[in-house]
C-alpha cells in the first residue's frame, strides 16, 4: 500500500476488519509534545542568551547541564514527534500491524522472534497465572518519560530480520507494551520452558541461561544464589545473594526477550525447588574457577 493520512488506516480496517485495540499519536497529545519542545527550545535559546551575554558566563558544572540541557530536550523530543507523525498500530489476534508516513508493516505473533524493551525503571515483572501457579503471560511495566522518549520504546524483530519501533509518543503505550508481551509470551514461552527442562543453554543477548544458572562475560551464577532481577536508571541488575554490588549490570536494550527471562527465574526456582526435579549440574573446573572469582 502507498497511502497517505487516514486512507492506509481506514483500508486496513475494511481488509481486516475492526482490530482488538489501536493505538495512535492523538492530534491532541502530538500539539501538546510539539507545544512543550517549541517552549523548551525558547527558554533554552533565552537562558543561553542572558547568561552568556547579558550574565557572568563560565558557569558552574549544574548550571551547565542546564544551558545545555534545555534546547537538547526541546529539539530531541520535536524530532520525535515528527518522526512518529501518522503513527498507528492495530492489535490483531493474529499479529500486530504498523502504518507510518503510508507504509503497512505486519508482525504476526507467530514470526516474532524477539522483543526489546527500553525503560529506566522496573522493579520485577507481573505474570498472571493458571490454578497452579504457572505463569500464562508476564509482561515488563513499561514507564512513559516526560521529555526524553527516545529513552523508551517497544522494538519487535521478526524471525527474518524486520525491525518495528514502536515509540511511547502513542496513546496507551503502557498498555501498548502490555499487550505485545503477553502475545509474544503465549507463543514463545513453551518452547523456552521445554528447551530449558531439557537442559539447552538459552540467549537472551547478553546474558545467557541454562539448568545451572545464569551467565555473563563468561562468569556463571548458580540460581541458588541469585537474589533477584531488576531494571534500575536503564540496567539490568542482576543481584547476588549475600553481595552488596549487582553480580551484573548490563544495558536493558540489549535484553532480547526480558518478560520471558523473568518468568524463566521463576521456572527455575521452581524446577530446582521440586523434590521430583534432578538438575544435571556437572560443572567444568573452569567454570569453578570463574563461579570462585565473581565475588
Amino acid at each position: 500500500m502507498d497511502l497517505t493520512g487516514d486512507d492506509h488506516l481506514e483500508r486496513a480496517v475494511t481488509e481486516l476488519g475492526a482490530p482488538d485495540a489501536l493505538f495512535r499519536v492523538s492530534r491532541g497529545r502530538f500539539l501538546a509534545k510539539l507545544s512543550l519542545g517549541v517552549m523548551l527550545l525558547l527558554i533554552g535559546a533565552v537562558a543561553n542568551y542572558l547568561w552568556w551575554v547579558e550574565g557572568p558566563g563560565n558557569p558552574d558544572h549544574f548550571i551547565f547541564l542546564i544551558l545545555i540541557g534545555l534546547p537538547i530536550s526541546g529539539l530531541s523530543l520535536l524530532l520525535h514527534m515528527y518522526r512518529n507523525r501518522g503513527l498507528y498500530v492495530l492489535i490483531y489476534p493474529t499479529g500486530l500491524l504498523r502504518l507510518r508516513h503510508g507504509e503497512v508493516d505486519s508482525f504476526p505473533w507467530g514470526e516474532i522472534e524477539y522483543v526489546r524493551l527500553r525503560l529506566q525503571r522496573a522493579e520485577s515483572a507481573e505474570f498472571t497465572r493458571n490454578a497452579d501457579g504457572t505463569p500464562l503471560a508476564c509482561w515488563v511495566p513499561a514507564d512513559v518519560p516526560t521529555f526524553k522518549l527516545g529513552e523508551a520504546g517497544l522494538t519487535l524483530i521478526r524471525t527474518d530480520g524486520t525491525e518495528a519501533h514502536l515509540s511511547p509518543a502513542l496513546t496507551d503505550y503502557k498498555a501498548l507494551a502490555e499487550q505485545v508481551q503477553k502475545l509474544t509470551f503465549s507463543v514463545l514461552w513453551p518452547a523456552i520452558r521445554d528447551r530449558f527442562r531439557e537442559g539447552d543453554s538459552l540467549s537472551f543477548g547478553e546474558l545467557e541461561a541454562d539448568i545451572n544458572g545464569l551467565r555473563h562475560a563468561g562468569k556463571l551464577l548458580r540460581w541458588r544464589d541469585l537474589k533477584e532481577l531488576t531494571i534500575a536508571q536503564g540496567k539490568f541488575s542482576v543481584k547476588q545473594v549475600s553481595k552488596w554490588l549487582p553480580w551484573a549490570l548490563v544495558d536493558v536494550g540489549s535484553v532480547s526477550n526480558p518478560h520471558l527471562l523473568f518468568a524463566l527465574v521463576e521456572e527455575a526456582r521452581r524446577f530446582h525447588a521440586s523434590p521430583t526435579s534432578q538438575p544435571k549440574e556437572q560443572p567444568t573446573e573452569q567454570q569453578e574457577e570463574q563461579e570462585a572469582e565473581g565475588f
